[in-house]
């Protein structure tokens, strides 16, 4: 089975791991997702992520969205590596630096996910992104829960900066404080702009 385009690649999801219990309004919902979610993706790239789901997923049950997109990234990202392998005379990075090009390049790439989409929007994108960074996938479960935790307090802590009441540092404080905020609109925008 070779995938030639995003219909391709959810019509080979379906054939592979079917629906329980799903009526038509349904399986033309999550097909209609799949498509528009996975259209920006190359043929050899969607092939390639469907390859590595029938090879590695163990589940029955029908792939989320997410799994299909993180699937595409992670199959683009390695697409894109075996391409350049011989272009680029530089020393290979080390796979343990967390602010490796690759790694903030996934991050991004992650950032247009429903998951990245979500956090956008209720506006823990920051710790989102860095999370996707440092672990090279999506978070999950207690693993989200972290990351809102994480984001929430920044406003507070600008606001007391700005009211000088976080001694001899608040001008920095509130400086760094708003940084984060402005690239947390900044991503937030772009994020959903491009959804």
């Amino acid at each position: 089975m070779i995938i030639k385009s995003a219909s391709d690649f959810v019509d080979s999801v379906l054939q592979i791991w079917p629906p329980f219990r799903w009526d038509e309004v349904q399986e033309k919902a999550w097909t209609q997702l799949m498509v528009r979610n996975l259209s920006g993706f190359s043929p050899a790239v969607l092939d390639r992520a469907f390859q590595d789901m029938v090879g590695k997923r163990k589940e029955t049950r029908i792939p989320t969205p997410a799994e299909c997109i993180q699937a595409c990234v992670e199959a683009k990202r390695w697409t894109e590596t075996e391409e350049n392998a011989g272009k680029l005379s530089i020393a290979r990075s080390d796979p343990r630096d967390e602010w490796s090009t690759e790694r903030c390049r996934l991050a991004h790439d992650l950032k247009h996910s429903p998951l990245g989409k979500q956090a956008a929007e209720e506006g823990w994108i920051i710790s989102f992104w860095h999370f996707c960074r440092r672990n090279q996938r999506l978070p999950a479960g207690p693993e989200i829960d972290q990351c809102k935790r994480d984001s929430s307090g920044i406003e507070e802590i600008y606001g007391r900066a700005m009211r000088d009441e976080c001694g001899p540092f608040s001008k920095q404080i509130a400086r760094f404080a708003s940084t984060i905020l402005e690239k947390r609109k900044e991503w937030t925008e772009e994020t959903l702009r491009r959804g």
